[in-house]
């Protein structure tokens, strides 16, 4: 294991945690950012825009790559520049915590928890937003995973059952009102920009496939994600991110805490936490668990 800070992707500052078997980049002159994801002798499986690597104090919003923490739902304020150094402490042995100050606009402060474990690829990320006002609406913590093209995302879906009418009658018969599945076991939402019949859209009996296409214009969908894992695989690499659900919670976006955006670029998996109402100095976390594997 170690944890150094060294110069890397164009940068001065940026701290490297490693393994025997993967290493994680870290920017901290802009961010707080995760810049790359690999195992030892394979390639990075996030998305880096090249012409924004090294630098920093553009004015506005710069997407870069990586992995990044937002705030939902979606507005102007989301693209609130993080292109200035970040505060870092580090907790011990491939432990770190990335925190920013509060955004002017939003009045949010941003901090990630990055913990990478001993011996696996198995990374933990805490995410947290805190108010530095009270604020007037609900927001929500939003963890962005931004892949390189050609890959495909994978979605587990719950399971299919029978309508009750189509139940042989002695099942019928030895089941009650409660065991029949007669409420929705899922759900999904559409952005207008969201085309159904898209054939980068693979619906399977038991999971959604979605494949990136540098010819395809944007696309973007929602899931209430009670299987909580979701997979990212490219170049014989499978990227697994694990996700809460709360069955007591309200998720931003018609209640999704899953969504996935491609474009002609890049593919992003990206989770939600509940919504909440934040007063003064209140802080809400989200947590996200990687791995990455060979297929």
């Amino acid at each position: 294991m170690s944890t150094e800070i060294r110069p890397a992707m164009g940068w001065k500052q940026v701290l490297v945690l490693a393994n025997s078997e993967v290493e994680l980049l870290i920017t901290l002159d802009v961010g707080p950012r995760i810049i790359s994801y690999r195992r030892h002798g394979g390639l990075n499986v996030f998305k880096t825009f090249d012409d924004q690597l090294g630098k920093s104090g553009e004015a506005d919003w710069q997407i870069r790559g990586g992995h990044r923490l937002w705030i939902a739902p979606e507005t102007t304020s989301s693209y609130f520049p993080d292109n200035q150094p970040v505060s870092f402490t580090i907790m011990g042995e491939n432990h770190v915590c990335l925190r920013t100050p509060a955004e002017a606009e939003s009045g949010i402060e941003k901090e990630i928890e990055i913990i990478l474990d001993e011996t696996t690829s198995r990374v933990a990320l805490n995410h947290s937003i805190t108010a530095a006002r009270t604020m007037s609406s609900g927001i929500a913590p939003w963890g962005l995973t931004v892949f390189k093209p050609g890959g495909k995302a994978v979605i587990p879906m719950p399971p299919r059952s029978l309508h009750p009418n189509d139940l042989p009658p002695t099942e019928k018969d030895a089941s009650s009102d409660a065991d029949l599945d007669l409420l929705p076991n899922r759900n999904m939402s559409l952005w207008a920009y969201t085309e159904l019949s898209d054939p980068r859209f693979n619906w399977c009996e038991d999971r959604l496939e979605i494949s990136q296409d540098a010819n395809m214009p944007s696309t973007k969908l929602g899931f209430l994600h009670q299987m909580q894992t979701a997979h990212y695989e490219v170049d014989g690499y499978r990227f697994s991110k694990t996700i809460d659900y709360r069955q007591d919670a309200t998720y931003p976006d018609g209640n999704c805490n899953l969504e996935i955006f491609t474009d002609g670029t890049m593919l992003e998996l990206e989770s939600l936490g509940p919504l909440v109402t934040l007063n003064k100095s209140e802080r809400i976390v989200h947590t996200e668990n990687w791995s990455l594997n060979r297929l």
